[in-house]
């Protein structure tokens, strides 16, 4: 019998090469980093994402945002649902058949504008320590990876 190629792979150099591990350790530790600096509005780093995305581009669907956040729609459907009960956000027919589009409340509006100036904290903060060049390259190429995998999906 031949030998299985999985038998040679060492576990610290799975550990030291893979994507996934690496990326959700940093994420883990941007997330912690922006959701210290947004604690006193009360979102999080994901729920202020969110009204961000609606406030620059108000979606049609639920779908259409999940899209552009790259989340699984029933994970966004809960959090958005939760935005709405909070009155952050309001859903209301597009008149593209059944679909719902989001908008922000003015409450949100408000509670956006706070937020984002927490946000633009936490990003000095992660420019500072990483580097203001470096991210902006770091992010172009996320950018360009992300828009690859999502083609093999």
């Amino acid at each position: 019998m031949g030998q299985d190629k999985t038998d040679t792979l060492a576990p610290l150099e799975v550990g030291r090469h893979c994507a996934a591990l690496h990326s959700r350790v940093l994420s883990r530790l941007v997330t912690r980093l922006y959701n210290n600096k947004l604690a006193d509005t009360g979102l999080r780093i994901t729920q202020f994402s969110i009204l961000n995305a609606i406030k620059a581009q108000p979606p049609e669907s639920i779908f259409q945002l999940s899209e552009w956040l790259g989340m699984e729609r029933t994970s966004l459907q809960r959090t958005v649902d939760k935005l709405i009960e909070k009155g952050l956000v309001e859903s209301e027919p597009t008149g593209n058949k059944r679909s719902l589009g989001l908008s922000l409340t003015a409450d949100g509006e408000a509670l956006y504008r706070r937020a984002l100036i927490r946000w633009q904290e936490a990003q000095n903060a992660f420019e500072s320590l990483v580097g203001k060049e470096e991210w902006d390259n770091m992010a172009s190429q996320l950018h360009r990876f992300s828009t690859r995998v999502k083609q093999e999906l």
